[in-house]
């Protein structure tokens, strides 16, 4: 904004028309006349607006990094001192090989080049790898697969066709099944298996499906079988039938998820099947070893609670079993039911508390909980959903009436589902964005979960999370780094938004993660009142921080090749950009991966003085490559490395430190996992310990 020269006495930085707008080093634009920063505004939200104090004229910086959008893959974005932020170009991964699959990985940030593998058989075609694939268009044939017995391939690829040791297929047919007679677990091969029997769940691939045949096989009372079927492999199926060979017979058929590459898994159910001979298909579309874990047990009726109508009546702290092999998917959740669900009832008499708790009686799949109101079916109905390997979901004081309680899962698994009530509970202070407790900027606080419920519906985080939120003041201009520290296992969100919390203030003002502490930095975000929430997927206690420093424009780091000639780092800190591709090797660091050449990859060097006990915060996060970060305290350079102090930067986040250091000197080494090198950013915070 710029003031009123009338009414202030100082320059209009706006209205001096006979002064030109002059581009200067660094890309920086002149404009008129100005006494303070305040005076100086272009409109233009990607640039760094303050009064040269030389010159007494505004100058507007242009920062590229307030433009990012945080997608790697879609090119870095750019700020015009005219327009504001333009989109950049579409990252090239291209190496110019003709043997390689470039593509974008966005999860990394990096790009990748993977040998060509047509058939995909997971072996690289034989023109580009020395002993590849024979013929990279038949995904039977691969180095290293059985010879099959007269089918005229070179199923090995030596350069034979048919030789001895060839494989013949086992129980291909139902003239020649596995017999289980019993409870146990079986294997099967599908190698040089045929296609002979069709389901309504068989693979989709028709040039490489096939099956092989398991009879079972009863005496006796009626039985319940359970058979379960997993593979290295995917595209794996089960089939059961009264008649081998009539697909009208069909008991049961179900796939593993579609798009499954490893580790697949599927199950079938039968209730109270008749003693007899029943043909058990399994499909496959790789050759691949199948292992069947089978149990017969008593007989007992299929679940019939499998919609809001004919929900069954569940009682507060008397636990069910929720079966959920072979249900229909008749709803849908924001936490995502992945198989079919099971419906159950309850009644309130008076306002209370509900707590649901689910935990697999396997190890097959994941409960998934959801809670939903008198209406039940719409997905406009849902009240609250969890999801985890012993999800708890919560609600608070839930008013007199009928509720219902649906459990899915992550794979066909039994549940065994409790309800519980208590007397309605008085919300925490910061449940709500309403009356949320102030977050002092650069001290980390405890946030308790357990208690809370998930009504705050504006994070990135996964549905069901638990939250809580915060006030955070900004008296200017500010660069943030938001933190959230989580536990093993679990998944975090962070986001701001407006005190309303109706949604992020920004796309990009959003962040989740399962990596701690899950990071959201956001620059030059303008004064203003803002609402911090945090999230847990499993409502485990959290840390948050919200680092606040003045919104400072980038530092460019040119040079800075060894210590001599190291950009030097003041408190408070700052924000440094880098690039070490034309750097050299010149020290080597104790987290690098073993077997990189002496110094390591290129590297650049900063310096660090502290006049006192500090906690310095480094984030690399926005750089383009795998990072290292290495800290080193002595005056005589490079220094001692620092005990934990080094971090390496493979996945998207980049290195990350949260250090407490005494006052001294301290080199910060910008170098590379595995010799790799880039441009970088780092993000430097001092602040008090």
């Amino acid at each position: 904004m710029s003031l009123d020269a009338g009414e202030s006495g100082a320059p209009d930085a706006d209205a001096a028309p006979d002064v030109p707008m002059t581009t200067i080093d660094g890309g920086a634009r002149l404009g008129g006349p100005c006494l303070d920063n305040a005076q100086c505004d272009d409109g233009v939200s990607c640039t760094f607006d303050s009064c040269n104090q030389a010159l007494h004229r505004c100058q507007f910086l242009p920062d590229d990094t307030r433009c990012d959008d945080g997608v790697y893959c879609n090119g870095d974005e750019r700020c015009d001192l005219e327009v504001g932020c333009r989109p950049g170009s579409q990252r090239d991964c291209s190496d110019l090989r003709t043997c390689t699959i470039d593509s974008c990985v966005e999860s990394t940030r990096s790009c990748q080049h993977v040998l060509r593998d047509a058939d995909g058989d997971g072996v690289p075609d034989g023109h580009c790898m020395e002993g590849g694939d024979c013929d990279d268009s038949d995904p039977t044939v691969f180095p290293g697969h059985p010879e099959i017995c007269s089918n005229g391939k070179d199923d090995n690829c030596d350069g034979n066709v048919d030789e001895q040791p060839c494989v013949t297929p086992s129980h291909d047919t139902c003239l020649d099944p596995l017999v289980i007679d019993a409870s146990g677990t079986y294997e099967l091969d599908t190698t040089a298996a045929s296609f002979d029997y069709s389901g309504s769940c068989t693979p989709k691939n028709l040039s490489t499906r096939r099956d092989v045949v398991a009879a079972i096989q009863w005496m006796g009372a009626p039985s319940d079988i359970d058979v379960v079927a997993q593979s290295a492999i995917g595209g794996l199926a089960l089939g059961l039938a009264r008649t081998c060979g009539d697909p009208a017979s069909e008991i049961a058929c179900a796939a593993a998820p579609e798009g499954t590459l490893v580790n697949a898994l599927t199950r079938i159910r039968a209730y109270g099947l008749a003693p007899g001979a029943y043909p058990l298909y399994v499909w496959s579309d790789s050759d691949t070893r199948v292992v069947l874990n089978v149990t017969r047990s008593a007989a007992t009726a299929a679940p019939t609670n499998e919609t809001c109508g004919n929900a069954a009546t569940i009682v507060p702290a008397t636990p069910v079993i929720a079966r959920l092999v072979g249900t229909a998917s008749d709803l849908s959740s924001r936490c995502s039911f992945r198989t079919g669900d099971l419906v159950y009832r309850f009644t309130l008499a008076a306002r209370a508390d509900v707590t649901a708790f689910a935990t697999a009686l396997d190890n097959y799949g994941t409960p998934i909980l959801s809670l939903r109101d008198a209406t039940c079916a719409l997905p406009a109905n849902e009240i609250s959903c969890a999801q985890g390997d012993q999800p708890s979901l919560f609600a608070r004081a839930l008013a007199a009436g009928t509720y219902y309680l649906a459990v899915s899962a992550s794979a066909p698994t039994d549940v065994q589902l409790e309800l519980d009530t208590a007397a309605p509970s008085t919300a925490p202070a910061d449940e709500s964005c309403t009356g949320a407790p102030m977050l002092a900027p650069n001290r980390t606080i405890d946030v308790n979960l357990a208690n809370h419920t998930d009504d705050i519906g504006v994070t990135c985080g996964p549905a069901g999370s638990k939250d809580a939120a915060y006030d955070l003041e900004l008296a200017d201009d500010s660069d943030l780094l938001l933190t959230l520290r989580i536990a093993d296992g679990d998944t975090g969100a962070i986001s701001l938004a407006a005190p309303t919390c109706t949604q992020p203030i920004t796309e990009r003002a959003c962040q989740t993660g399962t990596v701690s502490p899950v990071r959201l930095p956001l620059r030059g975000v303008p004064p203003g009142s803002y609402r911090v929430v945090a999230e847990s997927a499993r409502g485990n206690p959290v840390e948050l921080t919200a680092f606040v420093r003045a919104a400072t424009p980038p530092s460019i780091v040119p040079f800075a090749d060894t210590c001599a000639s190291a950009i030097t780092v003041t408190e408070p800190g700052g924000f440094f950009l880098g690039n070490t591709a034309n750097a050299q090797a010149d020290y080597s660091s104790g987290c690098d991966v073993s077997g990189v050449g002496a110094g390591g990859a290129p590297d650049q060097m900063l310096k660090l003085v502290l006049t006192g006990p500090r906690r310095v915060i480094l984030d690399m996060e926005g750089s383009d490559y795998f990072t290292l970060l290495d800290v080193r305290r002595g005056d005589t350079c490079p220094g001692v490395e620092v005990p934990m102090a080094c971090s390496v930067g493979f996945s998207a986040l980049r290195s990350y430190l949260d250090l407490t250091l005494d006052a001294g000197t301290y080199f910060l080494q910008i170098d590379g996992y595995g010799g790799d090198a880039g441009a970088w950013q780092l993000d430097v915070r001092i602040v008090a310990p």
